[in-house]
């Protein structure tokens, strides 16, 4: 007749096999004690946590408060901001400079003779590197290694490159102004030049002589009513151009200034620095995990090995 299988004869059976389930599972985290220690490699963390700034501030009409605004400038970015600035992070640009840079292929021991070994090293550069958005909407922009000095130089390396990159795409909208600017200012400077050599022709040619008069107006005298006429139009395109030019090279003056500037478009709230205690692997874990594996597996396997023992007595 079949045995009836049920909790009790499992528990029965864990019984039985009670001791060498015991001496598998000491001898496992004893096992995985010494491979964690000798075997597995020690990580550590290092990380930076960073806002970014409303690249705003820097323009010339808020230096020189040449518009009006209702509104305080915030000097903090918005959440776009610092999407932008997550994604430019976590960017195919920014990892392959980091990889370069510090010669990753070499430190994660890739051997550039074997296939596919620059996938090779972004899949293990990806799993120890994280850029993400925090519950504070700030950015932390993380690095796990072996070495904690390495680890600490590539994050404030990501940090740096990555406020280039993000404001590199304003100051060259600003540079290519400036030098639009630069341009119209060079034209505006041929027009006065031009209408100064005409009056200066007119006034030869017809003996016209110019005086001051009520403040703010000049008075125009010569031997030809037509050219004191004309001599009168030229002057006043003229100093409307000198205006023109005045006002130009004033915004050419500011835009300078907002160029130089070139302040961060990052505000750094905690630099990364080298860790002085592993992360991980987290022995006690790596130990506690291996032995509750091995006791599970050692039980369905007593049960197993009394099933086929049940099995071959009725066969």
């Amino acid at each position: 007749m079949d045995k009836e299988f049920n909790l009790v004869t499992a528990v029965r059976i864990v019984l039985k096999w009670k001791k060498p389930i015991l001496i598998l599972i000491v001898v496992s985290g004893i096992a995985a004690g010494l491979f964690s220690v000798f075997v597995m490699d020690e990580y550590f963390l290092s990380w930076s946590t960073i806002y970014p700034t409303n690249q705003y501030v820097n323009d010339r009409n808020v230096i020189f408060n040449s518009m009006s605004s209702s509104g305080q400038v915030e000097y903090f970015g918005s959440k776009g901001d610092v999407n932008r600035v997550i994604t430019i992070a976590n960017s195919e640009p920014i990892i392959d400079y980091i990889i370069d840079s510090f010669k990753l292929v070499d430190h994660y021991k890739i051997d550039r003779k074997t296939a596919y070994w620059k996938t090779k090293v972004r899949k293990k550069f990806d799993k120890n590197y994280e850029a993400i958005k925090t519950e504070h909407d700030a950015i932390q922009i993380s690095m796990f290694d072996t070495d904690p000095k390495l680890a600490s130089d590539m994050v404030n390396a990501v940090v740096d490159k990555v406020d280039e990159e993000n404001k590199s795409h304003v100051n060259e909208t600003k540079k290519n102004l400036y030098n639009l600017i630069s341009a119209q200012i060079t034209e505006q400077q041929k027009n006065v030049n031009g209408y100064a050599d005409t009056l200066s022709i007119l006034s030869a040619q017809y003996k016209i002589k110019v005086s001051a008069g009520a403040p703010g107006t000049v008075i125009v005298d010569g031997n030809d009513a037509r050219a004191v006429q004309q001599y009168k139009a030229l002057l006043a395109k003229q100093e409307n151009a000198e205006k023109e030019l005045n006002n130009r090279s004033n915004i050419q003056q500011q835009m300078e200034v907002a160029l130089k500037s070139n302040s961060s478009s990052l505000f750094i709230v905690e630099k990364a620095t080298p860790a002085d205690r592993r992360e991980k692997p987290v022995r006690s874990l790596v130990v506690i995990i291996t032995m509750l594996l091995t006791g599970f597996i050692s039980v369905i396997g007593v049960l197993l090995i009394e099933q086929m023992k049940d099995l071959k007595a009725q066969l």
